[in-house]
């Protein structure tokens, strides 16, 4: 089986297959990315997402004699790979778009492969359609709006220590070390590392700097401030001082795309006071034509996010039980332990 699959691969026809294949998506890559067509073509779409993966599995199955179902599935892959390796290289896309295409590009580039080997008996107009479609749907596509849609991650966490020592910790953040973090996925496609969220004064109207590696900043205002038991605020990235190599653009936290917008901390004593429910909420805008999959995936990151922060919170309150909390009685203010559950 494996000789015939490297005699498949060797034939001229699907070599030329996967050549053009490969050209295809990458010239419809380049096309997105040049500042004259800007207008008209934008990665951030279906027609790039979904169609331009189709054409790419037609090409690479319709000159080959290979009839086999396994072939116009899998053959796709080695262009639609490679379109993804060079877009990489060039710097046409970073890291988390990348991953973020993987599971929608792959499966569509099959389905070209599948109508591709059933338009080979098919005139040639029938093809030419079909490769046409995103660059005349992609146009139009980009002259409509981005529909929004406001996405909540919420994550808990069970800590052994009571709210008064949970409190401090949680309202102004000390300089987070890498041992203190775990691995997650956020970290896995590329976004920054938390490094600290101090805050500057206690109470309503106060300012949390949030600090991300790579010179990533959101500025975090209080809105909500019961000592003990709940602190909300608004978030607002500092785009104008973030690196353009932090994010990928189509990623970039305030931007067309994407944004987070608030955050809420609740803290609900536990086992008569002695321990804490700490509750982490956020609530993010994604702003695409496949806002269903993209809110999936903006979920996916920021539940990573919020589970990475609860660890570092539990981890240093555990660690903390029997002495008092830097900075405790500055951020108690007027703290006084909230009732047990009964």
């Amino acid at each position: 089986m494996g000789q015939t699959f490297t005699k498949v691969l060797n034939s001229r026809a699907t070599a030329l297959g996967i050549t053009l294949g490969a050209a295809y998506g990458l010239v419809a890559r380049l096309m997105a990315y040049a500042k004259i067509w800007q207008d008209w073509f934008s990665v951030m779409t279906v027609a790039f997402l979904l169609l331009v993966p189709v054409g790419i599995g037609i090409l690479t199955v319709m000159e080959s004699d290979n009839r086999s179902v396994g072939y116009r599935i899998f053959a796709p892959w080695v262009p639609m790979f490679l379109t993804l390796v060079a877009t990489a290289i060039l710097g046409l896309e970073g890291a988390i778009c990348i991953y973020l295409a993987i599971p929608v590009v792959f499966p569509f580039a099959s389905l070209g492969g599948i109508i591709g080997g059933l338009l080979r008996t098919r005139g040639i107009a029938a093809r030419s359609l079909i490769l046409a479609a995103p660059f005349v749907a992609w146009p139009l596509e980009s002259r409509v709006g981005n529909p929004e849609r406001i996405v909540e991650s919420t994550q808990q966490i069970v800590i052994d220590a009571p709210p008064s020592i949970v409190w401090p910790l949680v309202a102004s953040v000390d300089s987070i070390k890498p041992e203190e973090q775990q691995h997650a996925l956020f970290l896995t496609l590329g976004f920054p590392r938390p490094i600290s969220a101090t805050l500057d004064h206690p109470g309503v109207g106060g300012i949390r700097r949030a600090r991300f590696e790579k010179g990533l900043v959101f500025t975090e205002t209080i809105t909500d401030w019961s000592p003990g038991r709940m602190l909300r605020f608004t978030i607002e990235p500092n785009t104008d001082s973030i690196p353009s190599t932090t994010l990928d653009e189509h990623v970039t936290i305030g931007g067309p795309y994407f944004d987070v917008l608030t955050g809420l901390y609740v803290l609900d004593p536990l086992d008569s006071g002695r321990k804490t429910l700490l509750t982490l909420k956020s609530r993010h805008r994604v702003s695409t034509h496949f806002n269903l999959y993209a809110g999936w995936w903006a979920d996916r990151i920021m539940t990573s996010i919020q589970r990475n922060i609860l660890s570092v919170h539990k981890k240093r309150a555990e660690g903390n039980q029997h002495a008092v909390p830097v900075g405790a009685a500055l951020f108690h203010d007027t703290f006084t332990e909230p009732p047990a559950c009964q």
